[in-house]
């Protein structure tokens, strides 16, 4: 305490005392009566004058903090399914039940999936596990101050960065507790499968298969693809100790439109003790694309021959060439036109095309009528000065409607076209820039745009039919150019419909990932509506279960995740402000879970764990000796912390309580004997 207060202190005490004096003995007889009342009065003043100097009074407190012990549990259904369950749950109590354990520590326990949940309790349902997420969490809670961590779990990770080497950046020191052996048992497994999603019908795609094996000796199995209830693939395939992983890539032709469910198996071998893993599912989307093409033109041209055997190589493609009045009379038959050099005849073509909203491919070249052409339509302008050039093709390396990297345009010839600059009103993407006797320029040779709901592509050149016959001199086969055509036919078969409501999800969903559809919502300008009100309905084709649900904005967005959703396949609508608009789609969810993949625990990833945080591993037979190297650590240990607090002097209640008493007494005792 100052020097300065203690003689405020000491001042305020002499005051007191001569103001009681004063009052009670000076002016009046000497009474005992008067000395009593002095004291009381000596001790209101004297707590009143204090209260007004307000000295500050330090005190200290100590504290003894135990160091944190968090005790994380692989909450999974890998360790259900390798049955230590009952185990982990034990290993938890046996901790929680020793006594110097509890005096030593301050013991949490957290589960754990993909991330420590603080307030769950032990279910093993978990159906991810993230080991690095889950550390990384306990780092965060204890920062600052030592936290040993004893990890209870079999070391089988299905999500995250991978533990064993992320470990080197932890703090904290971790006690592994494995739950299972190092033994490992012969199993054969589906390690993955890698297919597209989309095919299209009656096509052949391939599927690829990675099979691995573990075990000692030479063993037989039957892979068996099924669909439907039946077998459409099978061969042997054989794994030795050495030959343990095998890549297959049967093809199979999709038969039916829609979504496709196909299951891939291994016939177990003996002693196999987990064939879970044996079998895995994928699905495919089948794709119908069978398209009726009108080639509209009023000339004969090799080009029309080679178009025509280029698109119908795809079996799901019939082009018919026509006149414009054949067009006209049957144009209810096609849902694609392509225009091979226009003239005048065509303009009530154009008008039909723009009535429909068709999309189109228009080829220009020696014989087209530009000026009629650049008349029908805004979208571009040819300038005509009745003089033509060869051009080559200089692919756009940022054309992105399709893949043409494959194509190797700088090697074919030249096409024929009209001499001139083009000039193009609209946005778009070049496909191949002109180039004149190997000098390249940035006027479009061909070119693609989509304005409102149609698509158009354009080739301002003619004689493709050389590049399909080039095509078969480099590979003697038309396979290049005619696999480019395809390409381009399927850009422009696609029906791009504007719609207010639009919604993204993923047709097959294989349990290794969230399930989430998310929806957009527009006004009438085509502006984000975050004031809507969407709404999902689904139906189980299988059970015929329907289920609702709003969806969530979010931003500009609406989100609605179906975790809990049961396998099987489901069709679903979602409706804007009470139906207003709709959008119809189907998913399919595979019944496939990865923490049943497992057939032991992984051993070294944990033992590795525990050497890159200066800790010890120790298998669920070995919890004593665990214990014992918790209780023995000499680098775990309490600290004695003090805490040193001012406290100013009204802040003491008994202060207060003191004066309000002195004052209460002196006034009862006056009263009493007739002092007031």
């Amino acid at each position: 305490m100052p020097t300065q207060t203690i003689l405020y202190i000491i001042g305020s005490g002499i005051l007191a005392l001569f103001i009681a004096l004063f009052q009670y003995v000076y002016k009046t007889k000497r009474h005992r009566l008067h000395w009593g009342l002095a004291g009381v009065r000596f001790i209101s003043v004297f707590s009143l004058l204090l209260l007004v100097i307000n000295p500050k009074f330090e005190t200290k407190e100590s504290k003894i903090i135990k160091p944190v012990l968090a005790i994380m549990v692989d909450n999974s259904q890998s360790v259900n399914y390798l049955n230590k369950d009952s185990v982990a749950s034990e290993a938890v109590q046996t901790l929680l039940r020793n006594t110097e354990i509890t005096s030593k520590y301050d013991v949490k326990v957290y589960p754990f999936g993909t991330q420590i949940n603080q307030n769950s309790t032990l279910t093993f349902e978990d159906t991810q596990t993230n080991i690095t997420k889950s550390l990384q969490d306990i780092e965060s809670l204890y920062d600052s101050q030592f936290a040993p961590v004893v990890l209870i779990s079999d070391g089988n990770q299905t999500i995250g960065d991978a533990y064993e080497f992320a470990s080197k950046q932890f703090e904290q020191v971790v006690f592994p507790l494995i739950l299972g052996d190092s033994i490992y048992h012969t199993d054969l497994k589906i390690q993955q499968i890698n297919v597209n999603k989309y095919t299209y019908l009656n096509n052949k795609f391939p599927v690829e298969i990675i099979a691995s094996y573990t075990g000692n000796t030479a063993v037989q199995s039957e892979l068996r693809i099924e669909s439907r209830g039946r077998i459409i693939h099978k061969e042997r395939v054989q794994f030795s100790a050495t030959n343990n992983s095998i890549i297959l890539t049967p093809k199979i032709v999709s038969t039916k439109v829609g979504l496709q469910r196909y299951q891939v198996s291994l016939s177990p071998v003996e002693n196999e003790k987990n064939t879970v893993n044996n079998k895995k599912s994928f699905a495919i989307e089948t794709i119908d694309e069978y398209t009726n093409i009108a080639l509209v033109t009023s000339l004969s041209h090799p080009d029309l021959g080679a178009l025509k055997a280029a698109i119908e190589t795809n079996k799901q493609r019939l082009v018919k060439i026509c006149s414009p009045i054949e067009y006209l009379e049957t144009n209810d038959n096609y849902g694609l036109a392509i225009l091979y050099q226009p003239n005048q005849s065509f303009k009530a073509v154009f008008d039909l095309i723009e009535k429909r909203k068709l999309n189109t491919f228009i080829i220009g070249g020696s014989q087209t009528q530009w000026a009629f052409l650049n008349a029908i339509q805004s979208d571009f302008k040819q300038e005509v000065t009745g003089q033509y050039e060869n051009y080559q093709g200089v692919v756009n390396p940022n054309f992105n409607n399709f893949s043409v990297d494959d194509f190797m345009f700088n090697t074919y010839p030249p096409l024929t076209a009209e001499f001139g600059s083009i000039a193009l009103n609209v946005s778009h993407e070049t496909l191949l820039f002109k180039s004149i006797n190997g000098s390249p320029t940035q006027e479009p040779l061909w070119f693609t745009f989509e304005n409102n709901s149609q698509r158009t592509a354009v080739l301002l050149a003619e004689n493709l039919w050389k590049w399909r016959m080039h095509s078969f001199r480099e590979d003697q086969n038309f396979k290049s150019f005619d696999s480019f055509m395809a390409k381009l036919i399927q850009y422009l078969n696609i029906k791009n419909q504007n719609t207010r409501l639009l919604v993204n999800y993923e047709s097959i969903y294989d349990g290794s990932q969230p399930l989430e559809i998310s929806a957009q919502f527009f006004n009438k300008n085509y502006e984000p509506n975050r004031n809507a009100q969407l709404v999902i309905k689904l139906k189980n084709k299988a059970t015929g279960q329907q289920l609702e649900y709003p969806m969530i904005a979010v931003q500009n967005s609406y989100n609605i995740n179906l975790n809990a959703l049961e396998p099987g396949n489901y069709s679903f609508e979602v409706r804007a402000n009470g139906g207003t608009h709709r959008s119809f789609g189907e998913i399919e969810i595979l019944d496939f879970n990865i923490e049943q993949q497992f057939i032991n625990a992984n051993v070294q990833k944990l033992e590795q764990l525990a050497i890159h945080t200066d800790g010890a591993a120790f298998f669920d037979t070995q919890i004593d000796g665990l214990m014992s190297e918790l209780i023995s650590d000499n680098r775990f240990l309490s600290i004695q912390k003090f805490t040193k607090k001012t406290v100013p002097l009204i802040g003491i209640k008994f202060w207060l309580l003191l004066l309000l008493s002195s004052l209460a007494i002196e006034w009862f005792i006056r009263k009493y004997n007739g002092l007031i």
